[in-house]
C-alpha cells in the first residue's frame, strides 16, 4: 500500500502555461525576438525556467543578454504567476481527500523554488503539503533523485510507499531514479505516448481516479 504521493506542480496541479508563456513573450517582445504558442511553450516547459528560456530565446544572443533576459522573465513572472493560473478541474478536491484519507502529500518542481512556495501558498492554502520544494540552489533537478529521496526521508517513508506523479517524461523518470512507481496525468501538456514511453507505472484521465491506486 502506498502511503504518499509526491506532486509535480506545472502541468500536473495547477494549469501555469498561459501566465507562464505570456510572461516570456512579454520580454522576447521588449528585445524584438520572435514569439511562441502556448503549444510550443508546453514543451518548452519540464526543466526548469533556464531551461525554458533557453529554447524560447534566440541561440544567436550571447551570455550575458540571456542571463538578462532571464533575470527580466523572472520579474515580470513575479507580478504575473496568479494572473491567468488555475488549479485543473478537480485538483482541490482529491488534495482534499488525500489529507482527510491520511494520504501524505508533497510537491516537488523545477519552477524556481520561490515561485514554488508562492503559487501553492496561493491556491492551495488549506491543504496541508509535507513538504513543497521548487529548483533549489545546489540541488539537482528533476529527473535526478536526490531531492525525491530527500523528501521521502522527510516523510519519514520509503521510497517504495510513494508515488510520483506528474505530467512528462521529466516525472515519470524521476520516479522511475527514485525508485519510486509513477504516474503520469493526462490533463497536463504532454501526450499520452510520452508518459507510455517513459514507463509509466500507471496513466490517469482525470484527479480522483488516483483513489484507485491507493
Amino acid at each position: 500500500m502506498k502511503k504518499a504521493i509526491i506532486f509535480d506542480l506545472d502541468g500536473t496541479l495547477l494549469n501555469t502555461i498561459v501566465d507562464l508563456s505570456e510572461t516570456v513573450n512579454i520580454v522576447l517582445e521588449k528585445h524584438n525576438f520572435p514569439l511562441h504558442s502556448i503549444d510550443e511553450y508546453k514543451y518548452f516547459l519540464g526543466k526548469g525556467i533556464e531551461v525554458l528560456c533557453r529554447k524560447a530565446f534566440p541561440d544567436k544572443i550571447s551570455e550575458d543578454e540571456f542571463q538578462q533576459c532571464l533575470k527580466e522573465v523572472e520579474d515580470v513572472y513575479k507580478v504575473r504567476q496568479t494572473l491567468k493560473t488555475r488549479p485543473f478541474d478537480g485538483i482541490s478536491e482529491m488534495l482534499e481527500k488525500l489529507n482527510d484519507l491520511g494520504i501524505k502529500i508533497s510537491i516537488l518542481s523545477n519552477k524556481p523554488h520561490e515561485f514554488t512556495g508562492d503559487t501553492v501558498e496561493h491556491y492551495f492554502p488549506n491543504i496541508n503539503f509535507e513538504v513543497i520544494y521548487g529548483a533549489r540552489d545546489g540541488f539537482e533537478r528533476k529527473p535526478s533523485a536526490d531531492s525525491p529521496l530527500e523528501i521521502a526521508g522527510i516523510m519519514n517513508l520509503k521510497p517504495e510507499e510513494i508515488y510520483f506523479v506528474g505530467d512528462s517524461e521529466t516525472d515519470i523518470k524521476t520516479g522511475i531514479n527514485a525508485n519510486m512507481q509513477s504516474i503520469g496525468v493526462e490533463w497536463g501538456y504532454r501526450k499520452l505516448s510520452e508518459l507510455e514511453e517513459a514507463g509509466a507505472s500507471y496513466i490517469i484521465s482525470k484527479p480522483s481516479d488516483i483513489f484507485k491506486y491507493l
